[in-house]
């Protein structure tokens, strides 16, 4: 299967927490490739930044994280956040924000989802509503929350 995850599922793969293990199993089969926007990398390494301020994690478990991440993306598909990605992302909010709540950073991941994938993919999301949307927008979703 193809399976694009965004930065709220992808998280899981590198801090336990609930969906961990699905999130696990999806990237770990063989017969998975996993494809992920530019836009996950930076948000992995805000989310890392914000948990060293409020003292969750220390710099060496901060460097640690990052390096780790670092190795990981090189088996991960990752499609750019080109011009292409950012009107496809525009023309999703003009359809899905106002009715649907879409905000800025989904719409990025799911206009990049939308320009690389065909009926066969499956979006990879914790967030109920990007579900949700990916659904009404005619795609399989998965979260592995409610796995």
């Amino acid at each position: 299967m193809k399976l694009f995850f965004d930065t709220s599922a992808l998280v899981k793969f590198f801090h336990e927490e609930e969906g961990s293990d699905e999130v696990t199993a999806l990237i770990n089969s063989p017969e998975n490739e996993v494809w992920i926007s530019e836009l996950a990398r930076l948000e992995f390494i805000s989310a890392l930044f914000r948990r060293f301020r409020n003292n969750e994690i220390d710099d060496a478990r901060l460097n640690e994280a990052i390096s780790g991440f670092d190795e990981e993306l090189a088996s991960f598909n990752i499609e750019t956040l080109g011009h292409a990605a950012i009107q496809e992302a525009e023309s999703l909010l003009k359809k899905y924000g106002k009715t649907c709540g879409l905000r800025t950073l989904d719409a990025l991941h799911l206009g990049a989802f939308s320009l690389i994938s065909e009926k066969d993919w499956i979006f990879v999301s914790s967030d109920k509503n990007l579900c949700d949307i990916v659904q009404v927008f005619g795609f399989t979703a998965i979260n592995p929350v409610k796995i």
